[in-house]
Parts: C-alpha cells; structure tokens; sequence
C-alpha cells in the first residue's frame, strides 16, 4: 500500500482519528478515492435540492472531516447535469411556513452552521459546478475555497425573489469577499442569474470547463492538494534546497 504521507511521529491525540473513507450517507453520494472525498448531492430529478436531513447530514460530515486522517480534500458537485436549487420547495419552503419562530431561528442557525462547517473544514473543498445553482445551491459554491463551473452554468442568489433577506445563509458577508461589494449588491437585490463567463471574469469562478469535464478537473486539482508534495517542499526549505516534486 502507497505511504500517504512521508515519515514523521504519530499524534495519540483521543478522538481525532476517525476515518470516513467507510462512511455511508443516506442523503447524498460519497466516494472517497486518492485522499479525496467526492460528495455528490443525488436528487436529480430535482436538480439536487436540499432536504431538512440533508441540510443536517451535510453539516456532520463536513465537522467530522477535522478528525478524518484518510481525507485530504474534498470535491462537491451535483448528478444529472445540475449543482444544487437550493432549498426543496416541498420539503423545506412548505413546511417552514408553517413553524412557530423558535423552529424557524433552529432552521436558519443549522443551515448557517453548514456553511461554518465547510469553512472550518481543514481539508480544501472544491466545488465543480454544472447546471443550475440556486439559492442554497449558491451558498454551498461560496462556502467552498474554489469554484470550478461548466460553461453552461448559471448561479441564482433567489432569497429575495421569495421573501427572504439576501443576507441568508451568509451570503451578504461572504459574496462581497469573493467578486467585491458593489457586485455582491447588484446579484443579492435582483436575484438576476450570473452566467459562467461573467462569473469567471469577476472572480466567483476560479476556472471555466465544459460539462463533461469540470468534475474530473476539480477532482485532478483536489489530488494535487493531497500530496506528499507539501511534505518535500518544507524539509526542501529547511535544507536550503530546491523541491523535487512527484506528486503522489
């Protein structure tokens, strides 16, 4: 078996060394190959929108990845030719109509705790993006530290389009991080759609691919940040030396 990383001394640390290699969600896809967790949202037939246990499975990996040794990235993407349409209108937008206001601040804080969960996540998250990304579907790119898109992707930022606050889910404090405030305003008070080619030129997509490959392109980059690479250029720096890369 191929060593992952090159020798060094063993942490005895009590609970950080729980791998999810074996872990078999219930309301999404994992596959876990190379060091590299694909999580593949899998409601095609909606174009892969959010469930209340989905929501909530999402947030426990994406936490339990800082004790996960066998997990050294991690790729979100979306099945059918889709990313995510946000919260599922049955399944979420109807019945939070219904909840008193405890039950609607314990919706908000554990979908704001997803998104903290994938920024606190140690391990990088690369989201390839097709189709449509909508809503929470938005917010699950940005929560991401890179976007990969296809050329036929479209991004909605929706809440005020049904009622809601741009501000959900953190969108008003991370979308001016990433493509500036003035940008950030225009797409969160029209709820208008950004097409790939805009979103690449202003910095919400990292890279522009066809459909058929933006997924093997995110997971391609998200193996080269799982490398021993990183290991041979800190003791290359130590020695004084210029790093010789393998990667693997």
């Amino acid at each position: 078996m191929t060593q992952r990383h090159l020798p060094g001394q063993p942490h005895q640390l009590p609970r950080h060394n729980t791998p999810m290699s074996g872990y078999k969600p219930e309301h999404f896809l994992l596959n876990v190959e190379a060091g590299v967790a694909t999580v593949s949202l899998n409601r095609p037939e909606r174009k892969n929108p959010l469930s209340f246990d989905s929501y909530a499975e999402l947030r426990g990996f994406f936490r339990a990845l800082a004790y996960a040794p066998d997990i050294h990235a991690v790729v979100i993407t979306g099945e059918g030719g889709n990313f995510c349409s946000g919260g599922d209108v049955h399944e979420i937008i109807g019945p939070l109509t219904t909840l008193d206001m405890p039950g609607l601040l314990a919706f908000t804080r554990m979908t704001g705790d997803l998104v903290k969960a994938m920024r606190a996540c140690p391990q990088p998250i690369i989201a390839a993006i097709d189709g449509v990304g909508a809503g929470a579907g938005a917010i699950l790119a940005m929560a991401s530290d890179l976007r990969y898109g296809s050329a036929r992707s479209k991004t909605y930022f929706l809440f005020n389009k049904v009622g809601l606050a741009g501000c959900d889910m953190g969108a008003c404090a991370l979308l001016p991080r990433i493509i500036g405030q003035g940008r950030a305003s225009e797409l969160l008070y029209t709820g208008r759609g950004l097409g790939a080619e805009e979103a690449e030129r202003w910095g919400f997509y990292n890279r522009v691919y066809t459909p058929e490959s933006v997924l093997g392109e995110a997971q391609a980059q998200a193996i080269c940040m799982a490398t021993n690479d990183f290991h041979r250029a800190y003791h290359a720096f130590v020695a004084k030396q210029t790093p010789v890369f393998e990667g693997d």
